[in-house]
C-alpha cells in the first residue's frame, strides 16, 4: 500500500471547480493510475486543509503519478513535487492497545423504512451529535474504540456539509463529516482491513479514508 499527498492551489479556477464537484476530483485522481485494474483494489482519497494549505491524500496499492494534478491544480511553473510513502510497514505495525490520533471524512447516513419498499431510504445525519453517534456505533466492527475524557468520547466533528453535483444527468447530494479524535486499536487485523477498504459509503467521492498519527 502507498499513502500519497500533494498540495493543491485552492485559488485556481480548475481547483475550485474540482473541489465543488467530487466527480471531477475522482476522475483526476483515477487519472494518476493509467493502468488501474480490479486487482489494484480500491483507491481512497480525501481533501485535507491544514492551516493555509490544502492537500489531496490518496491511499492506493500502487504509486501514483500526480504530474497532471500539478498541471491542473498545483503550481506547474515551480517544478512542484509530491510525497508517496510505503504504507505496508505502518499498517503491519498496528497492535492491539495502541492509541493514535485519527482523522476521517465519512458519509454518515441511516436507513429510514419506506412503505412498500424492500429497502429503506438512505438519509444523511445532519447534526454533529447524530454524526458522532453514527461513528461511535461503528467503532467495534471496524476494529477500534474511542476512549472517553471526562465521560465524553474523545472525538469531534471538525467540518461538515453537503456536496451537491450532477452525475449522469441526475442531481446528487452527499452529506459528509470530518472527524478528528483519539482511538485505541481493539482488533488490529480488522482495523487494518477497514483502513485498506474504507469505512462507510461514498468512497469514490472523498469519504472513507481513515488515517492515524502519533499523539503529540
Amino acid at each position: 500500500m502507498m499513502l500519497s499527498r500533494i498540495e493543491i492551489n485552492p485559488y485556481r479556477r480548475e481547483t475550485m471547480k474540482a473541489l465543488g464537484n467530487p466527480e471531477i476530483m475522482h476522475a483526476a485522481i483515477m487519472g494518476s493510475f493509467p493502468s488501474f485494474g480490479r486487482e489494484d483494489g480500491r483507491i481512497l482519497w480525501r481533501i485535507d486543509t491544514l492551516g493555509p494549505s490544502t492537500y489531496i491524500i490518496v491511499q492506493s496499492r500502487t504509486k501514483p503519478d500526480f504530474s497532471h494534478m500539478v498541471d491542473q491544480f498545483g503550481w506547474p511553473e515551480s517544478g512542484q513535487k509530491w510525497e508517496s510513502l510505503d504504507y505496508d510497514r505502518f499498517l503491519g505495525g498496528l497492535e492491539d492497545g495502541q492509541v493514535w490520533r485519527f482523522r476521517i471524512t465519512a458519509n454518515p447516513v441511516r436507513s429510514v423504512p419506506a412503505e412498500g419498499a424492500k429497502r429503506g431510504k438512505v438519509c444523511a445525519h445532519v447534526t454533529a451529535e447524530q454524526q458522532i453517534g453514527w461513528l461511535l456505533q461503528r467503532c467495534e466492527k471496524n476494529g477500534f474504540r474511542i476512549p472517553e475524557v471526562g465521560g465524553v468520547p474523545n472525538v469531534a466533528v471538525k467540518d461538515r456539509g453537503t456536496m451537491v453535483f450532477n452525475r449522469s444527468g441526475s442531481r446528487v447530494s452527499i452529506g459528509y463529516a470530518t472527524f478528528e479524535g483519539v482511538l485505541m486499536v481493539a482488533d488490529r487485523k480488522v482495523l487494518r482491513e477497514r483502513m485498506i477498504s474504507g469505512i462507510g459509503r461514498a468512497k469514490a467521492y472523498g469519504c472513507g479514508l481513515l488515517t492515524l498519527a502519533r499523539q503529540s
